[in-house]
């Protein structure tokens, strides 16, 4: 079995040829020769594409992309794994972890690089629908991308002007969603799968406009803004409620019911992603073990880390990409 890629305009697009707006797996790095499986790139009209893809990953799935301008609508039913957006100096700026049953939201308007890394033997199966800039004004949800920022309740990560969110999933946007799969991959008929496309659109649009960044009181922001840069700057402290409530001059019940409010999750799950984001730094920069990070970023345990570790990204730490430090000796890791 090898992969099989399909690229077209719809019966009904005016498209001579399809534009690609994100990453194609005609691509070297996209698509290695061992990947197996299916890829299809639907040209429904300028400005918007449909790709669906059901593949397996025949290698270290690590590769660079590019995006042009646009807001990226997708749904991964099985995944794992995870990408990086890229600063403007070409860094790894901030992680998307790839999981199933999380519909993602990119707004890109200025186009956007970054890198993923799949792990081998992954099964990716999902949508990826581009709108482009003008025609998302169109459909009049330009004012949406005002407000998108690290202080959204929808906020996963961001670097410049590019930004990533997670949808909540009304059920009927995951039964478009799976309607629209269903229908590319058996060849049902090109009209209705502009008309799923769309329905996922309109539905995510609607899903957007429901969600309004959290009014924080005004004299509390600079406070809990000082409680994360306590947090990032100094990992490996035990910090507690009470330590950073003191610390910013807060009580304990307007720490954590603004810090959530500010930045759509709680002060330890806050804390725990930024460990872990660092951890997965460290590692592909090699010349640590796994305890010795892990130390490095507050844990303990270094199974216990190891276990958070694998559930956020899908992977030990020691298989990650670029690590060259001495695994840890704990079963957890073997």
């Amino acid at each position: 079995m090898s992969l099989r890629v399909e690229q077209r305009a719809l019966a009904q697009s005016d498209q001579q040829e399809v534009v690609v707006l994100g990453p194609s797996p005609a691509e070297e790095t996209r698509a290695p020769p061992t990947t197996e499986g299916a890829y299809k790139i639907l040209g429904v009209r300028n400005g918007l594409t449909i790709s669906v893809f059901d593949i397996v990953v025949g290698e270290d799935f690590v590769g660079r992309y590019q995006t042009e301008p646009c807001v990226a609508i997708d749904c991964l039913f099985h995944a794992s794994g995870q990408g990086w957006i890229l600063d403007a100096g070409g860094a790894r700026a901030a992680a998307v972890p790839y999981r199933p049953g999380r519909v993602y939201v990119m707004s890109a308007p200025k186009g956007a690089t970054g890198y993923y890394d799949v792990p081998l033997g992954t099964r990716f199966r999902g949508i990826d629908i581009r709108v482009g800039m003008d025609l998302w004004e169109r459909l009049g949800a330009g004012d949406l991308l005002d407000a998108l920022n690290g202080e959204h309740p929808l906020h996963s990560a961001s670097s410049g002007e590019t930004w990533v969110g997670v949808l909540p999933v009304p059920p009927e946007l995951l039964g478009h969603i799976k309607a629209l799969f269903d229908s590319a991959m058996s060849e049902r008929g090109d009209l209705v799968l502009e008309a799923r496309a769309l329905d996922i659109i309109s539905t995510a649009i609607a899903a957007m406009r429901k969600v309004q960044p959290a009014a924080t009181p005004p004299r509390d922001r600079r406070q809990l803004r000082q409680v994360r840069e306590l947090m990032v700057s100094d990992l490996a402290r035990d910090w507690t409620i009470e330590a950073l409530a003191r610390e910013a001059g807060l009580s304990q019940k307007r720490l954590k019911t603004g810090f959530r409010g500010l930045y759509g999750v709680a002060v330890y799950a806050y804390l725990q992603e930024q460990r872990l984001l660092e951890a997965r730094r460290l590692l592909g920069a090699g010349g640590m073990s796994v305890t010795q990070i892990a130390l490095s970023v507050g844990y303990n345990s270094a199974s216990h880390f190891s276990r958070l570790f694998a559930r956020r990204f899908g992977l030990q730490p020691s298989r990650v990409p670029g690590f060259a430090g001495r695994p840890a000796s704990f079963e957890a890791d073997d």
